[in-house]
């Protein structure tokens, strides 16, 4: 019989509860065993028990306890394909990806607000955006002649 348990803890506390169940059964004279049909051998191999008992010699048990193992396949260092976290290059491709976005949506929205503003200015020439007279804009003016001295103001 092959019993496997959640742990190995769990595992070896009901070993220890078979093999006492097998030896009180053994002491009492009067009582039915539970096992009537010969010796129990068991063993514990990770979080499994393994009971062998019936008509069997002890050799033929020893083998076939022998021959059940329990194998743990822990692997800590295995690598996820869909883990992109670790791989430098595709940090820098999506940070340029990132880059490019942003300066696409910033070109957009610096032409739909120049764009707004030339419109404005064509189609509401006296609104708000389109008064020349009381709109100050700053200028340097470089495109010529030197400013008189009349020209400049002192305040």
């Amino acid at each position: 019989m092959l019993i496997s348990y959640p742990t190995p803890q769990v595992a070896t506390t009901r070993l220890h509860a078979i093999e006492a169940a097998e030896e009180q059964n053994a002491k009492q004279p009067g009582s039915v065993p539970a096992l009537t049909t010969g010796p129990l051998f068991s063993k514990r191999t990770g979080p499994m028990v393994v009971v062998v008992a019936g008509a069997i010699s002890q050799d033929q048990a020893q083998s076939l306890l022998s021959s059940v193992n329990y194998e743990a396949n822990v692997t800590w260092n295995e690598k996820n394909p869909f883990d992109k976290r670790g791989n430098i290059g595709t940090i820098v491709v999506n940070a340029l990806l990132l880059a490019g976005v942003v300066s696409v949506l910033a070109l957009i929205a610096g032409l739909a607000f120049g764009g707004v503003r030339i419109l404005a200015k064509r189609f509401f020439p006296n609104h708000a955006l389109g008064r020349q007279d009381e709109t100050e804009f700053i200028a340097l003016h470089l495109q010529g002649d030197e400013p008189k001295p009349s020209d400049i103001k002192v305040s």
